[in-house]
């Protein structure tokens, strides 16, 4: 059992009404669905108007709870309606309002809070968010649960329990092989945005991998399914308090199969069975793995071609059944649990009328019966009598504890069970009668907000030049010629490297012999992690002079500020509203990047800083695909303890279509896919005036070739690369 005594809540998806329904027959404690508008899966078929409405009545009448997805990134345009959206699921005061909203855009949870303090926010998976200090700073801000990313380990999911916020895991479905919400490869590829709920799932498809090897698999990002069903003994101890199955694109015979499972496995305390995964496999599977809560990152979390055994599906008259009676089951016992507790004193004389008397805290009556005969047999005792007395059920009453029945009779007495089941019988009635002419409170009414039309926050204008700030990939880029580095830095205010790497880059610059360098900043990990090692990469930026570090969730911008750094938020925050960039503003940023799916009005219109040049991470893995083939991995086998080795790891992926991307390895295992076309804006610096600075992006180009593009910025001349939308 968990450390409060319970269970984990079993939460299952629900993409339809078929699959809701499957969800609660199969013993879900707790279903998460969408709208038809802002919700993550777009492709599911979802709920739309009152058909919302009445899956959230359904799920109570089960005696579940209904956590409804908001978790897409919101625009401007579309903030009133998604607001609409919340108002209908947070203003009722019946079984329709949601038990709580699942949440990644920052703009719309504050704009939320606005209007409803009391809601109930969980952080979804897609803000990027796992850290302790991204715990503290979302319960600072209202949240009251926080989705892991899937990427954590055991351990690491260990060091976030006993804090101020839920924690919910997922156990079992797709893995997504970037860090959610720091997935822009469908963008790209193909204009479908994942942080918008459609994704392509680019990553299924083949791609080579540079350096090669025999052991390199043919659909590298493609990875096999999480299945946590031999894990669920460790699950439990951890005292995580939800464990969620994805799958809200499956269809209803999956969601009841999968679910039912887990429903005997945790009710039971135990792994799975060999039949059981094979169950599991056969409802659909490309291969199970549970290498990130193993903390093992081996070969074998690549996945398979995809299969499924349709012989193993439950058929409908099966569900159909189970939640005809779990909606019987939960109906028993709500009308238990509002059953009114009553007193019961029961009073047998000789020679006088048997007296029954029923009280609670607003009334009390008594009605009397036949006097007693003389025992020929068995006397009537208090055994007998308060097995008579007892018997409530469908009363509407219930006794307020075991001793709240007493009785008091002469000895030799005898007394016929329907007597006393009739005395019962006309107690309740009368009981019944006088509480109905008690005045009652009315219940107070809630009323909804007056909603009134959103108005994005005023955005500061910025009247200067803009700042040009470097971003390389890794401070080796800064070891190359001196006079070439001299003539590029001199473009530039500023420079941000890698944590991980900012000694090396200090030295670089120092190297350089500087009149007027640029100032140098660090960029904070993407991948969330312990206070500790944040307090170490703080003692080295301080060590490299760094007075600004970059952050890419809240709760990196809290640290950052509380450790005396000015605090900017990357583009990885995904800001894609005036709310949105407010929210950022009052944590104390100072400057907030634009993510690379805005077009350029909106980036002016938001005081935005855009990344104007260069590749664009378009992927953060967990799971190094360069490793197979690197020899000199200095990371082999996965994260480990010692996390501050020098970068060792550079490749790419290639596409079917022959598009190459640039991946780089981080000092953890982590690796960053680059897009394979590099932005240009060269000739377009126009349609982003207004911005406080310009982001250059320096990959795998030469000092050469990137001193050459620095000069045709200079000279605003077109070039090669995809545009940021108009």
């Amino acid at each position: 059992m968990t450390k409060t005594g319970k269970l984990p809540e079993l939460l299952a998806p629900a993409g339809s009404d078929e699959s809701l329904r499957a969800a609660l027959a199969a013993g879900a404690d707790a279903v998460y669905f969408g709208s038809s508008v802002f919700s993550n899966r777009m492709r599911a078929k979802n709920f739309a108007g009152d058909a919302l409405s009445d899956a959230i009545r359904l799920t109570h009448a089960a005696g579940a709870k209904a956590h409804i997805t908001v978790n897409t990134r919101v625009r401007d345009r579309e903030m009133d309606e998604a607001l609409a959206l919340c108002d209908r699921i947070l203003s009722p005061s019946d079984d329709s309002r949601a038990d709580a909203i699942i949440i990644a855009d920052m703009g719309l949870s504050a704009e939320i809070l606005k209007r409803w303090p009391d809601a109930v926010l969980h952080a979804s998976t897609q803000t990027s968010m796992g850290s302790p200090a991204d715990c503290r700073t979302l319960s600072d801000l209202g949240f009251r649960r926080l989705v892991l990313p899937r990427e954590l380990s055991r351990e690491e999911i260990a060091r976030l329990l006993g804090g101020p916020l839920e924690i919910e895991i997922f156990l079992h479905g797709a893995h997504c092989v970037s860090c959610s919400g720091q997935c822009l490869l469908s963008w790209f590829c193909g204009g479908r945005s994942g942080n918008r709920g459609e994704c392509a799932q680019p990553c299924r498809l083949p791609y080579t991998v540079e350096p090669s090897s025999q052991r390199n698999a043919p659909t590298p990002l493609s990875l096999a399914d999480m299945c946590l069903a031999g894990d669920i003994p460790a699950l439990i101890a951890t005292g995580v308090d939800s464990l969620k199955i994805e799958g809200r694109l499956k269809p209803a015979s999956y969601v009841y199969g999968v679910t039912s499972v887990y429903r005997r496995l945790l009710d039971e305390g135990r792994a799975a069975d060999p039949k059981e995964l094979t169950h599991l496999a056969d409802l659909f599977t490309r291969g199970f793995t549970d290498g990130y809560f193993a903390g093992k990152y081996a070969p074998s979390m690549v996945g398979q071609p995809a299969r499924e055994n349709p012989a193993s599906f439950p058929d409908a008259k099966t569900i159909k059944t189970a939640l005809g009676e779990r909606l019987r089951e939960a109906e028993k016992a709500r009308a238990a649990s509002d059953a009114q507790p009553i007193r019961m004193e029961f009073t047998l004389r000789r020679n006088a009328p048997a007296r029954l008397t029923l009280s609670c805290d607003t009334a009390a009556v008594s009605v009397d019966g036949d006097p007693p005969d003389e025992a020929t047999g068995r006397p009537l005792d208090c055994d007998a009598v308060t097995k008579s007395l007892s018997k409530l059920g469908g009363t509407g009453f219930t006794l307020d504890s075991p001793d709240s029945l007493t009785a008091s009779l002469d000895d030799g007495l005898w007394m016929p069970v329907s007597r006393l089941n009739d005395l019962r019988r006309r107690a309740v009635d009368a009981l019944r009668e006088a509480l109905a002419s008690v005045p009652t409170e009315p219940a107070p009414h809630r009323e909804p907000p007056v909603p009134a039309p959103y108005q994005p926050p005023k955005t500061p204008r910025c009247e200067t030049d803009p700042a040009w700030i470097l971003s390389p990939a890794d401070a080796a880029i800064l070891d190359g010629d001196p006079g070439v580095l001299r003539e590029i830095l001199a473009a530039f205010t500023s420079v941000t490297v890698s944590a991980w790497d900012v000694l090396r880059a200090k030295a670089s610059l120092d190297r350089l012999g500087l009149e007027d360098p640029p100032e140098i900043a660090a960029s904070l990990p993407v991948f969330p992690l312990p206070d500790e090692t944040l307090a170490a990469l703080f003692d080295d930026a301080r060590a490299a002079g760094c007075r600004r570090i970059e952050c890419h969730t809240p709760g990196q911008v809290r640290a950052a500020r509380a450790a005396g750094f000015t605090a900017d938020s990357s583009f990885r925050g995904n800001v894609t509203n005036a709310a949105a960039a407010e929210f950022y503003r009052s944590l104390g940023c100072d400057g907030i990047a634009a993510s690379p799916e805005l077009p350029c009005a909106a980036v002016r219109s938001l005081g935005l800083v855009p990344i104007v040049y260069g590749r664009i991470p378009v992927m953060t893995l967990a799971k190094c695909v360069l490793a197979a083939g690197n020899r000199s991995c200095v990371g082999r086998g996965g994260r480990v303890a010692d996390r501050m080795k020098a970068f060792s790891c550079r490749g790419a992926l290639t596409d079917r279509m022959g598009a190459r991307f640039p991946v780089f390895g981080e000092a953890d295992c982590v690796n960053t896919v680059y897009n394979a076309v590099p932005i240009w804006m060269g000739d377009r610096l126009d349609a982003l005036r207004g911005a406080p600075a310009l982001i250059f992006s320096w990959t795998d180009e030469s000092p050469e070739e990137l001193l050459d593009v620095v000069q045709r910025y200079r000279h605003g001349e077109r070039g090669e690369g995809r545009r940021i939308q108009n």
